[in-house]
């Protein structure tokens, strides 16, 4: 008799991703498809999250990341792989009637090309928990959390305008300069945010890996730091793809 989806689903995770999690350190976790792995403070988790609408010919699934501080426990990353890829990927699926290995290796191209910079980057001195001895370069005015109806209205057309500038950046010096400036010296977490977000996509170029290794060293927000590295992580590793060549034919 065939076996389900279900047993093709659990098949994939046993024995072509927790080998291969396994080469990298992980440790299997709590649950069936959670992996986890440590430094000495801090831990990362991968977790394969299967649809509710999963049935016995299909199983659809997705990646949840999250690194948290291995003390409390408490959960200051967070992401799915899906949304870290630089390209248009969905959820996967395995039936009950195709071979597990090609979803397997399409989903570990992308966790060793995304995810695992990912996580490294946020393992890597992530400044969490805050330490209140050490202030930052790039520190701004603590934000209230109530908010007036006209600052809402700012923070939304500051956000248009970034936009705008991005879309201008890629061939437009000024604009470009007015991104670094956002990037260096706007209040706002979430607009110094989406200037390096706007830089990942542009690490190969040195001009942007400057203001990226500026962002990791000196803004106060986690996340910011977090972009920054991984940009450059994933900056790094195509230069050392671009050296290295295609590989020879035996």
């Amino acid at each position: 008799m065939a076996g389900t989806a279900q047993d093709a689903y659990r098949r994939m995770l046993r024995e072509h991703i927790a080998p291969a999690l396994r080469e990298l350190g992980f440790k299997r976790g709590p649950s069936l498809g959670a992996f986890r792995y440590e430094t000495a403070t801090h831990a990362a988790e991968v977790r394969f999250r299967k649809s509710r609408y999963s049935t016995r010919q299909e199983v659809d699934f997705w990646v949840d990341l999250h690194a948290s501080w291995i003390k409390t426990e408490w959960v200051y990353w967070d992401w799915t792989m899906d949304a870290l890829a630089l390209e248009q990927l969905s959820r996967w699926e395995v039936t009950a009637a195709a071979p597990v290995g090609p979803v397997a290796g399409e989903v570990l191209h992308v966790f060793r090309s995304y995810g695992w910079p990912a996580i490294q980057a946020a393992l890597d001195n992530p400044g969490y928990p805050r330490d209140p001895a050490i202030r930052w370069p790039r520190t701004f005015p603590k934000r209230p959390r109530g908010r007036f109806p006209e600052e809402v209205e700012a923070d939304r057309q500051a956000q248009e305008e970034l936009e705008q500038i991005m879309i201008r950046a890629g061939t437009d010096f000024r604009a470009f300069q007015a991104l670094l400036a956002r990037l260096e010296t706007d209040p706002s977490p979430s607009i110094r945010q989406g200037a390096a977000w706007y830089l990942l996509r542009t690490a190969d170029e040195e001009r942007s890996r400057r203001a990226l290794r500026a962002a990791a060293a000196e803004d106060e927000d986690v996340e910011v730091r977090w972009i920054a590295r991984y940009a450059l992580r994933l900056a790094q590793r195509e230069t050392t793809a671009d050296i290295a060549g295609p590989a020879s034919s035996p």
